[in-house]
């Protein structure tokens, strides 16, 4: 008899439909994971919403945690069934030049979504999914699946981090307080950075001192280079990271930061504007520009680490869990823009 699971389909926009699908069998080099929670991060809300169009009816779901339940064969992994993990990791070939380089998010050949029946995606937001060994991240037996569903997130934020070179005792601006930002403000602490939010809204604010934020600033009543200033002994940032895709945030960033500093541009604008930029700005004062896109297996494999080590929490990131029968209900809660990250139990 085939065994079944349940699966949260998306078949249209607003449309949610929770289905009986078919356990899939691992293949070689690949594990069975029961899926215990996922997090619906934007890309889910904006399949969801149809702002963002995919193959459709499709499970998605890409923050996943769960449970190793069997490994295929010809599986060459230290990995042992009962193990929690994280998943997550981009799908990628292994051979191109960016992945030859360690750049697996930006491969050439990347995989294509899984099938099963009429049902195409990443089936993370089902009770079962297969994927390679390699993309499945042990982690800590004791901390609830919720918050090891964030380690995928975490990946996207310490690939910035690292590509900005953030020091000890060096100061840094996060613009935006959401989930994206406040996993920055996680990260940058457990740098040693000394770190500054700039956020309109006040419950996200608070929220920001609250898990560590040495300061904060109110973009639309003060005057953002002049506070920072005023709290970094009057220099500007070494650093500062775009976590909102707001063209005046791309904008303001630039004016934020200091001689030979970094702005990082995490987050994705939707609608894309042009940035307007004085080569000159850039020539006189070495500032560097660079962007991030996602995470690679050593960002996911550093993420599971610090949240399985307990250097640093998500517990406080996690708004509300639903369950899987209430996902249309959670995907919409997730698409309001005033929530942390919604979470999705199997």
């Amino acid at each position: 008899m085939i065994k079944k699971m349940k699966a949260a389909v998306i078949t249209a926009p607003f449309q949610v439909e929770i289905r009986e699908l078919p356990v899939p069998e691992p293949g070689p080099g690949e594990v069975l994971v029961r899926q215990h929670a996922v997090a619906l991060c934007t890309l889910e809300q904006r399949i969801f919403t149809g702002i963002k169009k995919f193959p459709a009816p499709g499970c998605w779901g890409h923050e996943v945690s769960g449970v190793i339940e069997k490994i295929g064969p010809d599986c060459q992994t230290d990995l042992q069934v009962g193990d929690h993990v994280a998943l997550g990791a981009p799908t990628f070939c292994g051979e191109c030049v960016y992945c030859s380089r360690g750049l697996e998010e930006h491969c050439v050949r990347k995989g294509s979504f899984r099938k099963i029946e009429d049902v195409v995606g990443l089936f993370g937001m089902a009770e079962y999914a297969i994927v390679e060994s390699k993309r499945a991240f042990k982690t800590a037996n004791d901390l609830p699946f919720a918050q090891t569903a964030l380690t995928e997130p975490l990946a996207c934020v310490l690939q910035g981090i690292k590509k900005i070179g953030l020091k000890l005792g060096e100061t840094v601006v996060v613009i935006g307080a959401g989930t994206m930002g406040m996993l920055n403000v996680l990260a940058a602490k457990s740098c040693g950075a000394r770190v500054i939010v700039s956020e309109l809204d006040e419950a996200r604010r608070k929220k920001a001192l609250a898990m560590g934020a040495d300061a904060v600033i109110d973009p639309g009543s003060q005057d953002v280079e002049s506070s920072i200033r005023e709290l970094n002994g009057g220099r500007k940032a070494d650093a500062v990271i775009i976590a909102i895709g707001n063209k005046h945030a791309n904008a303001d960033a630039i004016k934020m930061v200091d001689i030979c500093g970094r702005v990082l541009y995490f987050a994705s604008a939707h609608p894309s504007e042009p940035l307007d930029v004085d080569p000159n700005f850039i020539h006189d004062t070495g500032v560097v520009l660079t962007g991030v896109k996602g995470k690679n297996l050593r960002d996911m494999w550093d993420a599971a680490a610090l949240i399985s080590g307990g250097v640093i929490s998500t517990a406080e990131l996690i708004e509300e869990i639903y369950p899987l029968e209430k996902a249309k209900e959670a995907l919409e809660k997730a698409s309001s823009s005033t929530n942390f990250r919604i979470v999705l139990s199997m």
